[in-house]
C-alpha cells in the first residue's frame, strides 16, 4: 500500500507543470482578465463571486481581522478585502502581484507558491482564496496549509467551480500550457474542509448555469419564463443555488473542533 501512495505520489508530480509553467500561465491569463481595464468592467459571475465574499466576510462582525487574499492576482479583491482590516494578498504569478504593488502601494503583496513550505510565521483571522482551489494538484495539502496559517477559530472563505456544472457548459476554455484544472463536486469541496478539521458554517452554489443534460431543462429559457409567472425569478434562481445547481461553490469554515455545530447540508451533488 505504501508503495502504492509513493506510485500514486510520483505520477502526480511527473503531471503537474512546474512553477515556471504555472506562473507563465497566470501571467499571461491576469494581464488579459484582470488588467486595470478589465477589473474596471468585471463580468456578472465574479461579481457575484465577490459580493458574496464580502458580504459573508461582513457578517462576520470581526473587529479588525487580519485576512490573507490567496490567489490575489492584480488585488482587485485584496483592496476591497481592506475595508474590513489588515490584509495582505500573495499569488504565484510575479508580473501580476507587481501590477498589484504599483496599483495599491498601500497593501502588502507577496508572490510565491502557497503550497511550499518558507520561513513566515504569519497568522491570520480569515483566509480568502477566490477561483484558486480549482487549479491546485494537491487539495488536501493547500487546505491543511490554510488551516495551519489560521488562528484557533479562524476562517476560510472558498468560491470554487462547480464540477457537476462545468461539466455541461459550452463554453469552457481549453486547457492551457502551465495550467492546472481541477474542479471538484460541491460535496467533495465540503469534505476536504470537514476531513482537515474544520467546520462548515455556510455552504452553498452561486449562479445557476449549464447547457447540456439535465442543465439545459433546468436553465431553459422556455420553462424558467413559465415558472417566473408563478414564482419570482431571483426565488426560482436561489432555489436552483441551494439544490447545487450554481456555476461557483462558495463555502465558508471554521478552523478547530470547538467551533460548535456545523452548518447544514445544502447539496446532495
Amino acid at each position: 500500500m505504501l508503495k502504492l501512495k509513493l506510485s500514486l505520489a510520483a505520477a502526480l508530480a511527473l503531471s503537474v507543470p512546474d512553477d515556471a509553467d504555472q506562473q507563465q500561465f497566470w501571467n499571461e491569463w491576469n494581464t488579459r482578465y484582470r488588467s486595470a481595464d478589465q477589473v474596471a468592467h468585471l463580468d456578472p459571475a465574479t461579481i457575484r463571486r465577490r459580493d458574496n465574499a464580502l458580504r459573508w466576510i461582513s457578517e462576520l462582525g470581526l473587529s479588525r481581522p487580519r485576512i490573507l487574499d490567496l490567489g490575489c492576482s492584480t488585488g482587485w479583491l485584496t483592496a476591497e478585502l481592506a475595508q474590513f482590516g489588515e490584509v495582505v494578498g500573495t499569488d504565484i504569478s510575479d508580473a501580476s502581484i507587481r501590477e498589484a504593488r504599483e496599483r495599491y502601494p498601500d497593501i502588502q503583496f507577496e508572490c510565491g507558491n502557497f503550497l511550499k513550505p518558507d520561513a513566515r510565521k504569519q497568522v491570520f483571522d480569515i483566509v480568502v482564496s477566490v477561483d484558486v482551489l480549482s487549479c491546485v494538484a494537491d487539495q488536501p495539502l493547500f487546505v491543511d496549509r490554510i488551516r495551519r496559517i489560521l488562528r484557533p477559530g479562524g476562517y476560510a472563505y472558498i468560491a470554487t467551480p462547480n464540477r457537476f456544472v462545468y461539466e455541461r457548459r459550452d463554453d469552457v476554455a481549453q486547457l492551457g500550457p502551465g495550467q492546472v484544472r481541477h474542479w471538484n463536486y460541491p460535496g467533495e469541496v465540503r469534505r476536504l474542509f470537514e476531513d482537515d478539521g474544520f467546520v462548515v458554517r455556510r455552504f452553498t452554489t452561486l449562479l445557476p448555469e449549464g447547457h447540456h443534460g439535465i442543465l439545459r431543462a433546468v436553465n431553459s429559457y422556455k420553462i424558467n419564463n413559465l415558472l417566473g409567472r408563478l414564482v419570482a425569478p431571483t426565488a426560482i434562481e436561489r432555489a436552483k443555488e441551494r439544490f447545487g445547481l450554481g456555476q461557483t461553490i462558495a463555502l465558508l469554515a471554521q478552523r478547530g473542533s470547538d467551533a460548535g455545530p456545523p452548518a447544514p447540508t445544502t447539496s446532495h451533488l
